[in-house]
């Protein structure tokens, strides 16, 4: 069993809160889900209906906050907990566990480098991190500093 979590609240969050009341604040129970043992994952639900910004999401999963800061989940997630729901699990649920997910030998070199430690800076401050590199399959496919240069010509 794996649950695929769906960052809605992200975005509908209000919504929610004015159909359910206070039981929206556990809509999804992510801590629920998170000690339940069950294997799950942070996704989208399509980017025509939500947004698919990673560090908005984590962001939400670890506040509970939306866009905007409004508080809609009180059943959040640590910064751990989100992060490898984020990677490690989703790779698990598209049967890709031995080659993404993680940073090990032989797989993938698939990975960000980020302006700031995600671990260590203020919660408020996860939806605002920016990528510097990006690096798919062992290939640097975006690179700030090299952007930046190419714009000043």
């Amino acid at each position: 069993m794996f649950i695929a979590v769906n960052p809605r609240e992200i975005v509908s969050g209000g919504l929610l809160h004015r159909v359910w009341d206070d039981r929206a604040f556990s809509m999804p129970p992510l801590k629920e889900i998170q000690d339940s043992g069950i294997l799950w994952g942070l996704g989208t639900d399509a980017f025509e209906v939500n947004q698919y910004r990673p560090f908005q999401t984590l962001y939400w999963a670890v506040t509970g906050k939306m866009v905007g800061g409004r508080v809609v989940n009180k059943h959040t997630v640590s910064r751990e907990a989100a992060l490898i729901a984020h990677t490690r699990n989703n790779a698990y649920l598209f049967f890709r566990e031995s080659d993404l997910g993680s940073i090990q030998p032989g797989r993938f070199a698939d990975m960000v480098v980020i302006d700031r430690d995600y671990l260590t800076i203020p919660a408020d401050q996860i939806k605002d991190i920016k990528p510097l590199m990006t690096i798919v399959g062992g290939r640097v496919v975006f690179d700030v500093a090299k952007e930046s240069s190419a714009s000043a010509r």
